[in-house]
C-alpha cells in the first residue's frame, strides 16, 4: 500500500538508494479485495474489504576499511492479513465519500549475517537483541476518501483523495529491545482517465486507462523508510464484459513506474469489479 496502488493481485520490486551503503531492495506481493453490500444507486453503500501481503526487504552494511571479510547482509520479511469494513455515502451521481477502518495482523522476521571481522567482534555480541529477531504486530487503520467520477461521452474521469492513519502496536517480540508503538499517515491523490479503444477482445469492450498517483508518507514510517513523497505513473487495459466472466463484470491488467526521494521501482497487477 505504501509503494503502489491497489489491485486484486499485484507484485512489484522497488529500490531505495543509500549514500555510502548498499541499496535497500523491496519485493512485494499483495491480494487486496473489496466487496460492496448494496446497489450502486443506494445513498449508503456499506462494504467489506481485506488483504494479504508479503514483503521482503534486502539490504546490507558496508564493512569498515581494513576489516577482513565481506559486507554484512540483512533480510527482513513480513506477512500480513487484514480485514475491515466501511461505507460510501453517495452525495451525487458523480461524487461520494467513504469512511472505513481495518485491523491487520503482521508477522515480521529479521535475519542479519555478520560477514566481516568488525561486525563479528562489535555487533554479533548483541545478536538476538538487535539482530535476528521476530515480532507479531497489530495495525489499526481508519481511512477517509473523497471520490469524484464523471462520464464524458464514452470516456470516464476519476479523481480520488484519501487519508489513512496507521496505528501500530507490537504484541510479541523475541527481543526486549525491539518493540513498535507508533503512528504513521498516508495521504494520497489519484487521477485517472479511461478512453474506449474501439477493439473487442475476449467478448469484452476494451479501454485504456492511464493514471497518476501522488502519495505522502508521514510519521514513523517516513522516518524509518527515509521516504516522504512517492509518484506513480501507469496505465491499465480494461475489459468491460458483456456477460460476467467467473464473478467479474470488469477486469483490468496494468503496470506502473514509481519514483520519489531516491526511490524507484515497478508495479504490475490485475484487478476487477464484481
Amino acid at each position: 500500500t505504501l509503494f503502489a496502488s491497489q489491485d486484486i493481485f499485484s507484485t512489484g520490486r522497488f529500490v531505495k538508494r543509500r549514500i555510502d551503503q548498499p541499496d535497500t531492495h523491496y519485493d512485494t506481493a499483495r491480494t487486496p479485495f473489496e466487496m460492496r453490500l448494496s446497489e450502486k444507486t443506494d445513498r449508503w453503500q456499506p462494504y467489506v474489504y481485506g488483504s494479504g501481503a508479503l514483503l521482503k526487504v534486502s539490504s546490507g552494511a558496508s564493512k569498515p576499511p581494513g576489516a577482513d571479510g565481506e559486507d554484512d547482509f540483512s533480510t527482513g520479511k513480513l506477512f500480513a492479513v487484514a480485514a475491515g469494513m466501511g461505507s460510501y455515502l453517495r452525495v451525487s451521481d458523480d461524487f461520494k465519500l467513504s469512511l472505513s477502518c481495518a485491523l491487520a495482523f503482521s508477522h515480521l522476521t529479521n535475519r542479519y549475517d555478520f560477514n566481516n571481522s568488525y561486525s563479528q567482534s562489535v555487533l554479533e555480541p548483541d545478536n538476538k537483541l538487535y539482530y535476528n529477531w521476530n515480532m507479531n504486530l497489530f495495525t489499526y487503520t481508519p481511512t477517509a476518501k473523497a471520490i469524484y467520477e464523471s462520464q464524458w461521452g464514452d470516456s470516464i474521469a476519476n479523481v480520488t483523495l484519501a487519508y489513512s492513519q496507521l496505528f501500530n502496536d507490537s504484541i510479541d517480540s523475541s527481543s526486549p529491545a525491539i518493540n513498535i508503538d507508533s503512528a504513521s499517515g498516508i495521504l494520497w491523490s489519484r487521477v485517472s482517465y479511461s478512453e474506449p479503444t474501439g477493439v473487442e477482445m475476449l467478448k469484452a469492450d476494451t479501454r485504456i486507462r492511464p493514471y497518476f498517483q501522488w502519495s505522502n508518507i508521514s510519521g514513523k514510517a517516513a522516518k524509518g523508510l527515509d521516504l516522504v513523497n512517492l509518484y506513480e505513473m501507469g496505465a491499465d487495459v480494461v475489459f468491460d464484459f458483456k456477460e460476467k466472466v467467473l464473478v467479474f463484470s470488469q477486469m483490468y491488467w496494468g503496470g506502473s513506474y514509481v519514483t520519489g526521494d531516491s526511490f524507484e521501482g515497478y508495479h504490475i497487477g490485475f484487478g476487477g469489479k464484481f
